[in-house]
């Protein structure tokens, strides 16, 4: 049916200490590793944008390397208009070198303009933004061949030279594109790499990505993201994660995300909604609201939030335990659909 990562973007005060931040999350992806999880991806920010503590996401993958066993690791994403592609795809061949082929690196065309301000990198129009990173893509995959032969760069300068080290012919193929437009959804299929949404996407959009990702070529995996939190019933659930919901809604109204009048509803269930799209409930529920999303834009990933403001860390390490022992044999229970595969449908 479908496999489960985690994408973990480090949140957490500004004055909170990053070693708490970075111990908490070390804990959970070692638990994850040991239940079954397929990937585990970290966010880069910088300057505390969107709460984050990490600006070196590749750093966080391979120190996790060595404390884990089968977990794939990798960014979602590296945001390649801050980096120079070169120095990008060297440091993730090393990475994968070193990590024995585990790196499932994910990479996105932008930041937000206050990031963007720290390294000098002007905010672009999206044709022009999205140029420039189809050509760092590129930058990124003639590196990992060796072979310069069909790459002049523009944007870019890389004369041609032979690239050390040479990773795994397979890591291209491990590789994913961060999918938030018809654009960059075509460039992820153009170019063959595996396709990462939003959890702030419709699943309408995402079947909109998907169409234009497989018109371009694409043939590669496709990742979902949705929130998530499993109790042990719906009622209990809901109950522990009310605080979380509650501070999520006012930090996306805040962000202009709900618009400012809207009156914050009493109901937590309420809470869940587009643009937050958080999965909240029982096993049962869970298992049923991700079949449902799953029937509505096929997926082989479902990329799973689970570290939100207002949740212990006892509360995140027992939800995603109840995920992959309670809720991921339901869904792998449930009668497959052939139509459903993101291969044959889309």
């Amino acid at each position: 049916m479908f496999t489960i990562g985690l994408t973990d973007h480090l949140e957490g005060p500004l004055d909170g200490p990053s070693e708490a931040i970075f111990t908490e999350v070390t804990d959970l992806v070692r638990r994850a590793d040991r239940l079954g999880v397929r990937y585990a991806w970290f966010s880069e920010h910088h300057a505390h944008a969107h709460q984050g503590h990490l600006p070196t996401p590749l750093l966080m993958a391979l120190h996790l390397a060595g404390q884990t066993q089968e977990i794939r690791l990798g960014t979602a994403i590296i945001c390649l208009n801050l980096h120079h592609p070169l120095d990008v795809a060297e440091q993730v061949a090393v990475a994968d070198i070193l990590t024995g082929g585990r790196m499932a690196v994910g990479f996105g065309s932008g930041s937000t303009p206050e990031e963007s301000a720290l390294f000098g990198s002007a905010v672009a129009d999206d044709r022009e933004r999205q140029a420039r990173f189809a050509e760092a893509l590129r930058v990124i995959q003639s590196a990992w061949s060796g072979d310069w032969s069909g790459t002049t760069p523009h944007a870019f300068s890389v004369p041609p030279h032979r690239t050390l080290p040479v990773p795994s012919a397979s890591l291209a193929g491990r590789c994913w594109v961060a999918v938030n437009s018809l654009g960059s959804a075509r460039i992820a299929g153009d170019l063959g790499f595996n396709m990462l949404f939003s959890h702030l996407r419709t699943p309408e959009q995402y079947r909109d990505y998907c169409s234009a990702y497989r018109a371009a070529g694409g043939a590669g995996l496709v990742a979902a993201n949705r929130p998530v939190f499993v109790g042990p019933d719906d009622a209990t659930a809901f109950a522990r994660v009310e605080p979380a919901l509650r501070t999520l809604w006012r930090r996306f109204r805040q962000e202009g995300k709900i618009p400012a009048e809207t009156r914050e509803p009493a109901n937590p269930e309420a809470l869940c909604a587009h643009p937050i799209n958080f999965i909240v409930g029982g096993p049962e529920t869970v298992a049923r609201q991700l079949l449902r999303l799953h029937e509505q834009s096929p997926f082989d990933v479902a990329n799973v939030e689970v570290r939100w403001a207002g949740l212990s860390h006892e509360r995140v390490c027992d939800s995603v335990q109840r995920l992959m022992e309670d809720v991921m044999p339901r869904i792998k229970n449930a009668r497959p659909c052939p139509a459903h595969n993101t291969r044959t449908r889309l």
